[in-house]
This record gives structure tokens, C-alpha cells and sequence, in this order.
């Protein structure tokens, strides 16, 4: 079981530093996948997995904040700690490919879930 060194949080100094970090997180991520595949024995290719880790990058692209853009590399961060380290469960991993509608359908509003009757 491999084991990463603690990361120690930083800001950007710049929109170009936060760019840098956020493609050096990506690239670990990607080098990170043929491990995670083993760990988790995860049956499926490793393209859907690149593809999914992707996607998820791919959600915050345009976000131009450097503080933003530092919290959400620290979180990806944590992400791929805890999934590298083998302290997620594999329910969790396969929680990233799940595609249910729920996630994607916007929130009803107060007014349709009352006459639903589930105020």
C-alpha cells in the first residue's frame, strides 16, 4: 500500500500558478490510475476512469478565482490522497460513475414539492 507525502496548503501567487498546480494534480491524478484500478479492482477500462477523472476536472475549468481555484485543488488533493492511500471503500470509488438523474435534475421548488405533498 503506498503511501504520499503529506501536502502542505498553499496559495497561488498568480491565475497562471493556480494553472500550474491544477494541471500537475490532473497529471498525478492520470499517472495515479493504473494503481487505483489495482487497489480497487475496478472492472472496467482504464480509458472510462481517465475519462471520469476528466469530467471532474473539466466542471471547474473556467473558474478564474486563485483562491477558488486553491480550495479546489486542495480538495482534489485530498481526494486522490484518500483514494491512493486505499482509505476509501470501493462503494466510494465507484460513487464518481454513478450517472443516476437525481444528480443532474434541478431542486424542486417549495411550491411543487407542497402540492406533491411532501412539504
Amino acid at each position: 500500500m503506498p503511501a504520499i507525502e503529506p501536502l502542505v496548503t498553499r496559495t497561488s501567487t498568480s491565475l497562471a500558478d493556480a494553472r500550474r498546480r491544477a494541471i500537475r494534480l490532473y497529471r498525478l491524478w492520470q499517472k495515479g490510475v493504473p494503481q487505483i484500478m489495482i487497489d480497487y479492482h475496478l472492472c472496467m477500462p482504464q480509458s472510462a476512469v481517465r475519462a471520469k477523472i476528466r469530467e471532474h476536472f473539466e466542471k471547474n475549468r473556467y473558474v478564474s478565482d486563485p483562491r477558488t481555484i486553491d480550495v479546489l485543488l486542495f480538495k482534489g488533493r485530498i481526494e486522490f490522497d484518500e483514494t491512493h492511500n486505499v482509505w476509501k471503500q470501493y462503494s466510494h470509488v465507484l460513487r464518481y460513475f454513478d450517472s443516476s438523474p437525481a444528480d443532474h435534475a434541478p431542486p424542486a421548488k417549495f411550491i411543487d414539492r407542497f402540492i406533491e405533498g411532501r412539504a
